[in-house]
């Protein structure tokens, strides 16, 4: 059973967040990953926001992640905010590879990520936290080909 999770858990590394670089997995969207004997798997899982426009893309790729892992025989992905994402659930590999830090008394604060992307900023408010930053990070959307800017103290995303 060990064996068969690590092998949908490598499969979900696979899945990335349209708008943000960080796999499904890493970025703590997933919050248990249930396997039985008979091959069925249930995945609970969450999103950055429960308004995310990406929701059922993302649920879907999940879901086809999970059954192509080879002995897995029925997926059910259920979505649940309960708890709600925080920027805390993102795992220390990811932070470090995207140069994710701890401010003293911040949560998460970006520092390196983007960087090369960085086109253009945007001085605004974050809704979510209401950080105030005169370059939010800003990340094309692959899902809309919209730009989306992301809060450096939160995570959040709008565009």
């Amino acid at each position: 059973m060990e064996e068969l999770k690590q092998k949908i858990i490598d499969n979900l590394k696979e899945v990335y967040d349209p708008e943000i670089p960080i796999n499904v997995y890493d970025l703590g969207l997933i919050y248990e990953i249930n396997v039985k004997t008979s091959g069925n798997v249930n995945i609970l899982m969450s999103l950055t926001s429960p308004t995310c426009p990406t929701a059922e893309y993302i649920k879907t790729m999940v879901e086809d992640a999970v059954k192509s892992t080879e002995g897995v025989k029925e997926v059910d992905v259920e979505l649940t905010f309960d708890p709600m994402w925080t920027p805390d659930r993102v795992s220390e590999e990811a932070k470090e590879e995207l140069g994710l830090v701890e401010n003293n008394d911040e949560n998460i604060g970006i520092t390196n990520m983007f960087q090369n992307n960085r086109e253009s900023s945007v001085e605004s408010i974050c809704f979510n936290c209401a950080a105030t930053d005169d370059k939010f990070p800003v990340f094309p959307c692959k899902y809309k080909g919209e730009e989306t800017f992301i809060c450096s103290k939160c995570l959040s995303k709008f565009t």
